[in-house]
């Protein structure tokens, strides 16, 4: 069988941001049933469609565009499958554009994003970016470690850099512990800087 191997690129705004990687994971999987596209049934003990999400996003942070990979059984204009995915979309969840892959998962390095809050709360935030030392506790499966994301970080007025992808990934909230602010990532950038497509 020949299969057609998509990415769907959407955004996950307003209260969408509240949904969990696991829930996002069983809504695409529902939308995606509904919308009858041949998509591909894995095989074996437990039959599920074949979705992968380059990128987790952390809880409450908003997203102008994520992207999930989705293998189909036969070809199909990718304006078609944007329609048929965005007609049975939950609300906040939207597809921007369809197109075939053409980075790696594993080529992600750093994800930006955009930070607003009220004047007082930024000001309070480029203070904390202007430390000498940024220390952050970062857990892992084996152990917990204390360390200083300071040369790793980058802070451009509304716009952090982060270190994203399999090797390091530092979710916003290690960093930001401040009140009435809200988050959006709104890019994924490869190991050579450019965008994540």
């Amino acid at each position: 069988m020949n299969f057609t191997n998509i990415r769907v690129f959407f955004s996950k705004t307003g209260n969408a941001k509240y949904i969990s990687h696991l829930d996002l994971y069983r809504a695409m999987g529902r939308a995606v049933k509904r919308s009858k596209l041949p998509v591909w049934i894995t095989e074996g003990f437990n039959p599920h469609i074949y979705m992968t999400f380059a990128l987790p996003l952390a809880l409450g942070i908003e997203s102008a565009e994520e992207s999930v990979d989705l293998r189909l059984t036969s070809e199909i204009d990718a304006e078609r499958v944007a329609e048929s995915l965005n007609s049975v979309m939950p609300c906040g969840l939207d597809v921007i554009r369809v197109s075939a892959p053409l980075r790696k998962a594993s080529e992600i390095q750093k994800a930006r994003y955009k930070i607003t809050a009220p004047a007082e709360t930024m000001r309070e935030i480029d203070e904390f970016f202007a430390r000498p030392v940024i220390e952050i506790t970062k857990k892992t499966k084996k152990n917990t470690q204390v360390i200083d994301v300071k040369p790793l970080i980058c802070w451009e007025t509304e716009y952090l850099t982060l270190p994203a992808g399999s090797t390091l990934n530092i979710n916003p909230w290690n960093v930001l512990s401040f009140d009435s602010i809200n988050v959006k990532r709104v890019g994924i950038l490869c190991d050579d800087g450019r965008v994540f497509a």
